[in-house]
C-alpha cells in the first residue's frame, strides 16, 4: 500500500489500504483487549487513504477517514495535518486552523508551521475582505496567480423583479468596494490560437462535455455541492424557486448527509442547471497565463449564478485563476439588485435583440425598457 501510495497510485493504494482497514477492524472486533500496535496501524492506514482520497479530490470520504482515525487517537499528528490540509482545499480556515494548531502541539510543529501561516492569511482575507491585487496587476500579471480565499459580503438572496432569484446588498455598497470571491465549482479551458470566433463547434462540443463530465464527478463526491447545484435554476418555474439563506454558500457551512450523500443527480436536469448558471471566463489574466494566446473558459460559481443580468449593470466580474471577484462599479443601496452584463453593453439595442434569442430571457432593465426591447439573459 505504501509502495503503491508513493508512485501516487491513488485508486490501487486506496484498496490495499481498505484490505488493511478491513482486517484491522474484524481483528478489533473480535478482540476485546486490541494490542497499541493493532489500533495504531489501522490509524496510519485510515490517515494515509484519506490522503489518497484527497489527491482525487474525494474530500468528503476523506474527512470520515480522518474522523475515524482521530476516534482511534485524538493526537494522532499525521491524521490532524492531514485534516487541516483537506479543510483548507474545502476553503473551511477556521476549521483547518485548529488542525494544524493541534498538529503542531502534537509533535509536528515543523511541518504545520507554514500550513499555520498560510491559513491564518486565508481566514483574515476571508472575513475582511481586504483583497489586494495591486502588485500582480501593476507587474503585468507575471509570477504566481495571487492565493485567494472565499468571502462572501453584505448580499443575501432574494426574490427578483428582473427574474426569479436575485442577489440584493444587505447595507450601502461603494462603488469599487469587493461584494465576493469565490471559487469555481469546475472549469475547462482551451487555448484558441487565432480568437474565440475561431472555436470551431466541434471544439465548444468538446470543451462543453469536459466540463459538464467534471462537475458531474463533483456532485458525486460531495452532498453539499450536489445539495446546492440541484437548487439552482434550470430555467423553468422561476417564480416557485426557494429563497436559500446565503449562509448555505460559506465554505464553512456543512449539511447533514441525506443518506444519499454521494449519488450524482440526473444527467439531463444537471446539463439544463449548467446551460442556465455557467459562465464564460473573459480575463486578461487568463490570456497572460497562456502565453499571449487567447483563453476560452467556461466555469460554474454558486453564488454568481444568482447574479442576473441587467444592460446598465452595478457590478462586475474578474477572473483570478479559478476565482471570481465580484466588486461594485457604482455606488449600491442597501436593498439595491446586484446586477452583471452578461452581454457587451456597448452593444446598440438591435445587437442586443439579436443576441437576446440565444438566451430566450425578456431583459426588462431600464435601457431596454426606454429603448422599448428587449435583450440578453438573466441568471438565477
Amino acid at each position: 500500500a505504501t509502495e503503491l501510495f508513493l508512485r501516487e497510485e491513488w485508486n490501487a493504494s486506496i484498496e490495499a489500504y481498505s484490505l488493511i482497514i478491513t482486517l484491522c477492524t474484524q481483528t478489533l472486533s473480535h478482540n476485546s483487549h486490541p494490542t497499541q500496535n493493532l489500533r495504531r496501524s489501522l490509524c496510519i492506514a485510515l490517515c494515509n487513504r484519506a490522503e489518497a482520497k484527497s489527491k482525487l479530490k474525494n474530500f468528503h470520504c476523506a474527512l470520515q477517514d480522518c474522523d475515524h482515525a482521530l476516534e482511534l487517537d485524538a493526537t494522532h499528528s499525521k491524521t490532524l495535518l492531514c485534516k487541516g490540509k483537506i479543510l483548507l482545499c474545502l476553503n473551511r480556515y477556521s476549521s483547518a486552523l485548529e488542525c494544524f494548531r493541534s498538529a503542531a502541539i502534537d509533535g509536528n510543529a515543523e511541518n504545520a508551521s507554514g500550513y499555520l501561516e498560510r491559513c491564518k492569511s486565508l481566514e483574515l482575507l476571508s472575513k475582511t475582505g481586504c483583497l489586494d491585487l495591486s502588485d500582480w496587476v501593476s507587474n503585468g500579471f507575471k509570477g504566481k496567480v495571487p492565493e485567494l480565499a472565499e468571502h462572501i459580503g453584505a448580499v443575501e438572496i432574494r426574490k427578483s423583479e428582473i427574474s426569479g432569484r436575485g442577489l440584493f446588498a444587505t447595507k450601502n455598497i461603494d462603488a469599487g468596494a469587493l461584494i465576493l470571491v469565490t471559487k469555481a465549482i469546475a472549469m475547462e479551458r482551451s487555448i484558441i490560437m487565432g480568437g474565440v470566433q475561431d472555436l470551431c463547434e466541434d471544439a465548444q462540443l468538446a470543451m462543453w462535455k469536459n466540463f459538464i463530465d467534471k462537475v458531474f464527478e463533483v456532485v458525486g463526491k460531495c452532498y453539499k455541492t450536489k445539495g446546492l447545484i440541484t437548487r439552482l435554476s434550470c430555467g423553468e418555474n422561476e417564480d416557485e424557486l426557494e429563497v436559500l439563506d446565503v449562509g448555505l454558500f460559506r465554505p464553512e457551512s456543512v449539511e447533514k448527509d441525506d443518506g444519499d450523500a454521494v449519488v450524482g443527480v440526473d444527467m439531463v436536469k444537471l446539463v439544463g442547471i449548467l446551460d442556465v448558471n455557467s459562465l464564460t471566463e473573459d480575463a486578461v489574466s487568463a490570456n497572460v497565463l497562456t502565453r499571449g494566446n487567447d483563453c476560452y473558459g467556461v466555469g460554474l460559481w454558486l453564488l454568481p449564478s444568482f447574479v442576473n443580468h441587467s444592460c446598465v449593470p452595478n457590478a462586475r466580474r474578474l477572473h483570478v485563476g479559478d476565482y471570481l471577484v465580484v466588486h461594485a462599479s457604482k455606488d449600491l443601496k442597501a436593498g439595491a439588485e446586484v446586477s452583471f452584463a452578461y452581454l457587451d453593453p456597448f452593444c446598440g439595442l438591435s445587437k442586443r435583440n439579436e443576441m437576446s434569442l440565444n438566451w430566450r430571457i425578456y431583459c426588462k432593465c431600464k435601457r431596454c425598457r426606454f429603448k422599448g426591447g428587449k435583450c440578453s439573459p438573466n441568471r438565477n
